[in-house]
């Protein structure tokens, strides 16, 4: 009994830094430089005591046992843990609980802005004008263009307009009229893979013609500034534009059709250059993303995750109470300062999210408060269930469990804490400040051998 309730009091104080944070977050906004190295600190706290007290435990006794299936067991665990903690955090991620963590909150936007750059590319891919491009460098347009639709019957733009767009039609068709309203003329039909207003951009003039929508239409545009910044950039696209404005001059319309084989190996060219695309996050972004994900449903979200994180936590909390009562020493203070340093700022980013999305002081701080309390209970758990010195066929089983608990907080620790930590503060300050917990820990480890 005096085990198990040393194992809750332990937990809870490793976690009174949740409601803690949470206050500090909604009363003042911490440096973030300060944020970042607090969690940093905690995350290489939490890497030593997860390297000695557990790893290093199942070493220990592995090599007094000479039992290798004690290592073993405890690795297969610890890569079952880690896929899943993998597998639940991208369930949570998916309900709203990314919002936990500037880190990933942003993750979360750039994963949605290339799902966008994605569909666009297999739209550009059918546009005749821009096949003469190298892939590469229509990659590199991706941030720049617009999709606007336009119903059946709608004027897209009129004779003698200021020209500032160009246009790509994806799906649909227009109709291009000249002349006045009581005497117009219909120039040309076009349909999706053509090009339309390229007259007027490249000649300065107001728009030479009227287009209107045939069919509901989807188009990508771009504007006149980035078009002129192409057409310098590009030889080849400088020719094709001015072919195809001496075509339209004399009223003829382009009928051939790039071969659907060729469109796919532009698509798939531009499709692998993805990856060099710099796609800018603003404050912005992250300002829209936070208040699209309103509710309760998302604040749940956000307390399933923290939860999540904090499992694994306490349950190795437990488990190092009956190890260091078995072996009649000093609980592994370095964890839980590491535990307790890490949900500090945790706890702040994410009250800042929640205040955002319009929840109130009282439900915030509840909900980090209960979540002090489940890392108290989880501990107490831990106690319960990882026997000091277990035999026969049950320490395999308690060595799988303490490597299921330790690989999903190593993972969590690469996933979340020190992304967040980089995201928040840069490389020098998070590298420095891992080494200084790391340190810190085996510094309070030696203390505790002597």
């Amino acid at each position: 009994m005096t085990i198990m309730i040393t194992a809750l009091m332990w937990g809870c104080i490793s976690a009174v830094s949740l409601p803690l944070g949470a206050i500090i977050g909604l009363w003042s906004n911490p440096p973030r430089k300060i944020t970042s190295a607090l969690m940093a600190f905690g995350g290489g706290a939490l890497l030593f005591a997860l390297t000695i007290e557990l790893f290093a435990h199942s070493l220990h006794r592995s090599h007094e046992g000479h039992d290798i299936w004690i290592i073993l067991a405890t690795m297969i665990g610890a890569i079952i843990g880690g896929l899943l903690f993998e597998f639940l955090n991208q369930i949570l991620n998916n309900r709203g609980a990314f919002l936990r963590k500037a880190s990933l909150i942003k993750k979360q936007i750039l994963r949605t802005k290339l799902g966008r750059a994605k569909k666009m590319i297999q739209a550009l891919s059918k546009i005749k004008l821009l096949q003469v491009l190298p892939a590469e460098e229509v990659v590199q347009l991706i941030p720049h263009i617009k999709t606007k639709r336009f119903s059946a019957g709608e004027t897209i733009f009129r004779q003698g307009d200021i020209a500032s767009e160009l246009y790509f039609i994806v799906k649909g068709s227009v109709q291009v009229i000249r002349g006045l309203e009581t005497d117009t003329k219909l120039i040309a039909e076009l349909g999706g893979g053509d090009t339309f207003g390229e007259i007027a951009l490249i000649s300065d003039q107001p728009r030479t013609g009227t287009v209107r929508a045939i069919t509901d239409i989807e188009v990508c545009t771009i504007h006149k500034i980035e078009f002129e910044h192409m057409i310098k950039q590009s030889s080849a696209l400088r020719d094709a534009s001015s072919k195809m404005v001496k075509e339209r001059l004399h009223d003829i319309q382009i009928k051939d059709r790039t071969l659907v084989g060729e469109a796919k190996v532009w698509e798939e060219r531009a499709q692998s250059n993805l990856d060099r695309l710099s796609i800018p996050i603003t404050e912005r972004d992250l300002n829209q993303e936070i208040k699209a994900h309103t509710g309760g449903s998302a604040a749940f979200a956000i307390w399933m995750g923290i939860a999540l994180d904090a499992i694994p936590e306490s349950l190795i909390i437990g488990m190092l109470v009956v190890i260091a009562a078995a072996s009649d020493t000093m609980m592994s203070l370095a964890f839980i300062v590491g535990v307790f340093l890490a949900n500090l700022p945790e706890a702040m980013s994410s009250a800042v999210a929640m205040k955002r999305q319009g929840s109130s002081f009282g439900k915030i701080f509840w909900m980090w408060m209960s979540l002090c309390v489940m890392t108290g209970i989880g501990a107490l758990v831990g106690a319960l269930i990882f026997p000091a010195n277990p035999v026969g066929a049950l320490r395999y089983f308690i060595s799988g469990i303490e490597g299921l608990a330790a690989g999903a907080m190593l993972t969590m620790i690469a996933e979340t804490m020190l992304p967040e930590a980089f995201e928040q503060g840069g490389g020098t300050i998070v590298g420095l400040s891992t080494l200084i917990g790391f340190l810190a820990a085996l510094g309070v480890k030696i203390f505790s051998l002597y």
